[in-house]
């Protein structure tokens, strides 16, 4: 029975090196110990992720996504609703082009400092208060640093 794969390159490398390394170790433990119950743990997990990896098919990830899946069709109507969640689970990006749009305008004028008025008035308030206390501690130091008695 063959599964279309839901692991991207990334992460199935990823799963395999990691799988790699928990057997290895895994090994390492029975190796020293034939009776330890936790390095048999490793080993079947680790050969459980190099597997995964190796076929780039993860069969909770499946259930997983079938279960949201199904869920999500039976709840509400709401098809804005569904499609965005459909798409958060499938790891696509559920944005629209104008939103995205949107936001790097704001993250634009928010970098090049046009920011709010409430919030540059607050932040400047905060800056001159914290630069007063500032100045007024190095002058009691420097008061102390000449009168040493």
């Amino acid at each position: 029975m063959m599964h279309e794969t839901n692991l991207s390159e990334k992460n199935a490398f990823c799963r395999f090196a990691m799988g790699v390394s928990l057997t290895a170790f895994g090994i390492a433990k029975v190796s020293r110990n034939p009776e330890c119950t936790k390095g048999r743990l490793m080993i079947a997990f680790g050969a459980f992720k190099m597997a995964e990896g190796i076929f780039k098919y993860c069969p909770t990830k499946a259930l997983m996504s079938s279960c949201m899946e199904s869920a999500m069709s039976n709840s509400n109507n709401n098809s804005t609703g569904n499609a965005a969640m459909q798409s958060m689970f499938s790891g696509q990006n559920s944005m629209s082009s104008e939103q995205i749009d949107k936001l790097m305008k704001d993250f634009s004028s928010a970098i090049s400092g046009n920011t709010s008025g409430s919030n540059a008035t607050a932040s400047k308030q905060s800056d001159s208060s914290t630069s007063n206390q500032n100045s007024s501690e190095s002058k009691s130091s420097t008061n102390k640093a000449q009168n040493p008695s």
